[in-house]
């Protein structure tokens, strides 16, 4: 057969393999589909845009034999052929069901942990999106200690990363975790932000901006961190308010900023600013209840002031 016409069976075949059956796809289609793994690009994209929809067909131990390929679909005929990998993280988010945590440790992980790494921005995206659901995964499977594994290999392999990209790469697989509820924030708390943490010294300008932002619009807004009664509180406090004397002009902006998202109804807000050599110490306080703080609070002085702010949040 042609290649077009076989491209057209590729992205058909799991159409045929829901009227089959199992037993039949098993017997028929199976063999057919293997061929098209090992086919052109254009062929084999087909059957890689509907695997899961393919795999989950397939009775357990059958749908297992594919663990040991799907290492291959990294391989491609043009290396600037990044949706073919973009496709790939998309499809493993969707095969984390099919398969145990073992399974997924053992296979998946290191699938998901070379997609991070990719050149291209676009299958990075989509792969910190992989690894947090993997997280997810493995953390909540009992014993939890693939969960575990996996974050300290994240830590060691990204947090720790020589190059920049990887630091960077560690704190949008962070974000992903808060944004999705991928781990208890307790555990989160315990597992990832000692680490995510330390970037506030990180000597890329990228990374700390970065981390400004993930404190502001991702850590904040979880109630965890919000509670006074939360023991990491002043950890928080801390690293915002060496953000906020941060030398690079870009990372006092992304940390000024998030004065602004501070204004939840009931919230009681403490200002204490720590002032440069050779300026006066001021404490202030107030209360936000029902609305935005007034237009006099530090909250509008905080562009004004040459000065850090350290806020203390307190739910009524």
């Amino acid at each position: 057969l042609q290649w077009k016409v076989r491209r057209t069976l590729a992205f058909s075949i799991h159409e045929l393999a829901v009227i089959l059956g199992d037993q039949l796809t098993a017997a028929d289609l199976v063999p057919i589909f293997n061929g098209f793994l090992k086919d052109l690009d254009e062929v084999r994209i087909g059957v890689l845009k509907h695997l899961h929809d393919f795999l989950k067909l397939l009775h357990i131990d059958k749908r297992r034999e594919y663990l040991y390929q799907l290492q291959e679909f990294l391989v491609t005929d043009n290396s600037r052929n990044w949706r073919f990998r973009a496709e790939l993280a998309e499809q493993l988010i969707l095969l984390l069901e099919l398969y145990s945590p073992r399974d997924v440790y053992d296979y998946l992980r290191p699938i998901a942990l070379n997609l991070c790494a990719d050149k291209v921005s676009s299958v990075r995206w989509i792969s910190y999106k992989l690894v947090s659901e993997m997280v997810k995964k493995l953390h909540t499977a009992t014993p939890p200690t693939f969960g575990v594994d996996l974050i300290n290999e994240l830590v060691e392999n990204f947090g720790r990363c020589p190059k920049w990209s990887g630091r960077q790469a560690f704190v949008f697989v962070c974000q992903t975790v808060i944004e999705d509820d991928c781990l208890p924030m307790d555990q989160f708390a315990v597992h990832l932000m000692p680490h995510l943490l330390t970037l506030a010294n990180d000597r890329v300008p990228n990374v700390r901006v970065l981390l400004a932002k993930t404190l502001r619009q991702t850590l904040l807004e979880k109630e965890y961190f919000l509670a006074s009664a939360s023991c990491h509180q002043e950890a928080v406090e801390q690293t915002i308010m060496a953000l906020q004397m941060d030398r690079d002009s870009d990372v006092k902006c992304s940390e000024h900023s998030f004065l602004n998202i501070l204004r939840p109804t009931g919230t009681v807000v403490s200002f204490l600013l720590l002032p440069e050599p050779g300026l006066t110490a001021l404490h202030q306080s107030g209360t936000a209840v029902g609305g935005p703080p007034p237009a006099s609070s530090l909250a509008g002085a905080s562009c004004l002031l040459p000065f850090p702010v350290v806020l203390r949040v307190e739910r009524k």
